[in-house]
């Protein structure tokens, strides 16, 4: 009989317990059956505490999983967004963003090299990945590196900017000089598959400070710059530049633009500093400059750069004239300059994508692959490039190309460019008019 009294405590003590978790009952209505059963004695005194003990432990804990400490152990949801072929991860609060991202190019190209030694080939022109975000709302940040460079030759954009202000910007970091269009423009949406002949004056990236503003009819960025991430200093001093852009922008409707800019870049070389201007054909692929000045000894450059753009629906145009004056002590300073002037046509109805002082990506009205056949777009571009000053013989070249570009979808382009060489004047390959032609596959995403 004993035993099977021990039998029916155990069995509800264990009922009891079980009752416990946090699906379970109300802890009141527990706290008086436990009272009964202990009042008539089915569960003894050692019992009824172990019962009380393990209901405040079970109490403790369902708080302590309910109620945060603080705000911070408060969790905001994340949403997880595939765009356009890279991926994005936010806070549905939008307070922090990452997105990634890159490009991959490859070129191939063919020469007729009119005596000039080049040869046909193919590479990986850029191969680049990029993570940017923004990180309490008013923190911005982007990282971005090309495998097709080594060590810190790699990277490209690394910067940190700072959003609060009403439309002003400041960023600090590795980034581009405020200068020229079609450098401020990416190679994922210029017209063609390299910049023209006057990419030679573009000061490129450096590290350094800027602060900038970006309306609908105008913007403005200056900065101050040290050297590259990849200068190699050998205990000399740190050249460093000031650089400013400013644009206008009258018209500035979808498919209806009209972009004006000036720009200037002076540059303070380093001790001992030299300055080299040089360019290939508008291609990447041969290594061989078509125009180079040599190393010069100088104390700074000045250059000032004029732009006009223009679309007006599938049409549009650009240009620019940069200027170069190469001061150099105990010679004679320097005058350089050239021009470039492109149009190009969408025959399928797209236009250009004008974004505050830039061109942006191309988005087809019909993608290949759901019932489209893409964007296809026609372009024409001539340039001129004069290296010619005092004793300098770097040669004067005039170019001409003409290109074709398929986008089957946003982050998918086919290109194929034409180039002649009209003349060369003065220089290494004086007289010599090659030509090529190339073609490339981008995916950016």
């Amino acid at each position: 009989m004993n035993n099977l009294i021990n039998l029916k405590k155990t069995a509800i003590i264990g009922l009891i317990c079980v009752s416990l978790s946090p699906q379970a009952q109300a802890e009141s209505e527990l706290l008086m059956l436990i009272k009964m059963l202990h009042k008539n004695g089915t569960v003894d005194d050692a019992q009824y505490g172990r019962l009380l003990d393990e209901i405040n432990t079970k109490k403790t804990i369902h708080n302590q999983e309910k109620v945060p400490t603080s705000q911070n152990d408060e969790k905001t949801p994340v949403e997880l967004v595939v765009d356009k072929g890279g991926i994005q991860v936010k806070t549905s609060d939008n307070e922090f963003l990452a997105k990634i991202g890159g490009r991959v190019q490859l070129d191939s190209a063919w020469y007729d090299e009119d005596g000039v030694e080049m040869g046909n080939g193919t590479e990986i022109r850029r191969a680049r990945l990029y993570i940017q975000g923004h990180m309490f709302h008013d923190w911005g940040y982007k990282l971005q590196y090309d495998f097709t460079g080594s060590g810190v030759g790699g990277i490209k954009d690394a910067f940190i900017s700072y959003n609060g202000f009403d439309h002003v910007q400041l960023k600090v970091g590795n980034f581009k000089d405020p200068f020229m269009l079609q450098e401020q423009t990416s190679s994922k949406y210029i017209s063609f598959t390299e910049r023209s002949l006057l990419d030679i004056f573009t000061p490129g990236r450096h590290i350094g400070v800027m602060a900038s503003t970006k309306h609908k009819h105008w913007t403005a960025s200056a900065g101050f710059f040290g050297d590259t991430v990849s200068t190699s200093k050998a205990g000399k001093d740190e050249g460093w530049s000031a650089s400013g852009r400013l644009t206008y922008t009258p018209f500035n409707e979808k498919a209806r633009v009209v972009h004006l800019a000036v720009a200037s870049d002076y540059r303070e070389m380093n001790d001992g500093g030299k300055v080299r201007f040089k360019q290939q054909v508008e291609t990447h692929v041969s290594g061989t400059n078509i125009i180079d000045t040599g190393s010069i000894f100088a104390g700074s450059t000045f250059k000032l750069g004029t732009e006009l753009a223009i679309v007006e629906g599938s049409f549009s145009m650009q240009s620019e004239y940069i200027w170069t004056k190469v001061e150099r002590n105990g010679a004679p300073d320097l005058d350089f300059d050239g021009w470039y002037a492109e149009a190009a046509f969408f025959l399928t109805g797209e236009s250009r994508n004008y974004q505050k002082g830039k061109f942006g990506g191309i988005k087809p009205k019909g993608i290949v692959g759901h019932g489209g056949i893409g964007a296809w777009q026609l372009a024409a571009r001539y340039g001129s490039v004069d290296l010619n000053d005092h004793e300098i013989d770097g040669g004067q070249a005039d170019s001409v190309t003409v290109g074709i570009n398929w986008f089957p979808t946003s982050t998918l382009r086919f290109s194929g460019n034409y180039v002649n060489v009209l003349d060369v004047d003065g220089g290494k390959h004086h007289g010599e008019e090659p030509s090529l032609f190339q073609v490339r596959g981008q995916w950016a995403f």
